[in-house]
């Protein structure tokens, strides 16, 4: 069934819950990837059979301070080996989640028990990493909030984990992970648009009412560019790091694994509504809608500061750094004719018919203990030149790791903000420095996940 479809067919707005407060759970936590039944669609539709963390879409809210140990216990009761990844989050190697690179799956019936400390504040999210494409298209994942020592003030801070699914008439996930279109186009594009694992998703609020918005795209592919209407939320963080805050004066733009925290002043008048709006694909859509009650909190917005504070990131050195330039090629309409396969020089042809449409630098990237993309020495300064040389836009993730972004087609930033998952446009560049503090083999991958499936992933090895 087709997104129109369904909005046709779906009559009844519920609505829908929020997620749980963000009661702090720094210490021990468990959390178990099972199967689970969901109400996505609404009540026109059955149930759909996911897997989620405790059976639920999204997983638990998992909230932390800055600089305080935090240890998640991860029980398998799927009937498929797991790991998860906690996205965006420094932290060391063998906690990343990876399994085959930096710790054994966990097997059905098994328990893994992750341990780390946060040195960063800001929005986060935690997901499967084995085979990813289909563990999180069903569902596996869900918040992580590293809270600031001193947070803006507001009423109420919400997270809203945005999502896509491919379903079918009867509400079940379509099957068809891993499809070749997906692999070499667009990768897996949903029908049904989510916020919090439901559809129509209806938020009440007061006019007065200053909220935290923390948006986290845990879809496979899907970018999305928000518009407001007639509110001006200010942008106060990025990939979970503080920017210094600005109007949006524009569709906000998140692709898949980014995350923005807004501040919003809900300043409609009483009993009216108002939809927020998606419209990156050729059809627009309302994604959610905010429905206000009638008796106001306050008359006029509050007049306190929300800028956060900057984190402790180190500095790249500009002048002391090593360039590795990125070249991404491939997919459809990509121009890609041969690449590296297993070290061995192959044309398109024969590279597709394993399943790989993508290369990084003419290398295929099929499995994790290939030789690496960028192999460093601890604290050295790395600058990366990605250059998007296909036709559709790329994710790009570097886990263990923030990456400072510094130009976009060769046009430097006002001002250079610190990312892990930055959206590279089709045809485009993109000018990045990190410190390579994290020592270990850490992926450089597309988070649109069938591209990395299909090829599109890298290594960066940091020495001791």
């Amino acid at each position: 069934m087709d997104r129109r479809s369904f909005i046709q067919c779906s009559s009844v707005l519920a609505l829908s819950p929020l997620l749980p407060a963000m009661a702090d759970t720094s210490g021990s936590v468990d959390i178990t990837a099972r199967t689970g039944e969901v109400n996505i669609v609404g009540p026109d539709f059955p149930a759909t059979d996911v897997w989620g963390f405790d059976g639920q879409v999204p997983g638990k809210l998992i909230k932390t301070g800055v600089g305080r140990p935090l240890e998640v216990g991860v029980v398998n009761r799927l009937q498929v080996p797991t790991a998860v990844h906690w996205h965006g989050i420094r932290l060391p190697n063998d906690m990343d989640g990876v399994a085959g690179l930096t710790q054994a799956p966990i097997n059905p019936g098994e328990t893994f028990r992750y341990r780390f400390t946060p040195p960063d504040a800001g929005t986060y999210w935690y997901h499967s990493h084995v085979n990813a494409y289909e563990q999180v298209g069903r569902g596996l994942y869900g918040p992580l909030i590293v809270a600031e020592r001193e947070p803006p003030r507001v009423d109420r801070d919400l997270v809203w984990m945005i999502d896509d699914w491919r379903l079918l008439e009867d509400a079940s996930i379509s099957d068809d992970f891993g499809a070749g279109h997906d692999r070499s186009h667009a990768g897996r594009i949903g029908n049904v648009p989510t916020v919090n694992g439901r559809f129509r998703y209806i938020v009440r609020v007061r006019s007065g009412e200053r909220l935290r918005l923390r948006l986290i795209n845990a879809s496979n592919a899907r970018n999305f560019a928000l518009s407001f209407g007639d509110l001006s939320p200010s942008v106060i963080a990025i990939d979970g790091q503080a920017v210094t805050p600005y109007r949006l004066d524009a569709p906000l733009v998140i692709g898949a694994a980014g995350r923005v925290d807004l501040i919003i002043d809900m300043m409609g008048e009483p009993h009216s509504t108002m939809a927020v709006t998606d419209s990156f694909y050729r059809e627009s859509f309302d994604l959610v809608k905010w429905e206000y009650d009638d008796v106001p909190l306050r008359d006029a917005p509050l007049d306190t500061p929300i800028a956060l504070s900057s984190g402790s990131i180190p500095e790249p050195d500009l002048k002391d750094i090593s360039t590795h330039r990125v070249v991404i090629a491939g997919g459809a309409m990509g121009g890609l004719r041969r690449a590296r396969l297993d070290g061995e020089w192959m044309g398109l042809r024969d590279i597709a018919q394993q399943g790989y449409v993508w290369a990084i630098n003419d290398t295929v990237g099929n499995k994790l203990d290939m030789p690496p993309l960028i192999d460093v020495a601890r604290q050295a300064s790395v600058r990366l030149l990605l250059d998007n040389q296909t036709a559709f836009p790329h994710p790009m993730h570097l886990h263990g790791h923030h990456m400072k972004l510094l130009a976009i087609n060769g046009e430097p930033l006002g001002e250079p903000r610190w990312v892990d998952s930055p959206l590279l446009m089709p045809n485009s560049t993109m000018e990045l420095a990190f410190v390579a503090d994290n020592p270990g083999d850490w992926l450089f991958h597309c988070h649109a996940l069938e591209h990395h499936a299909a090829g599109l992933g890298a290594l960066v090895r940091v020495r001791t």
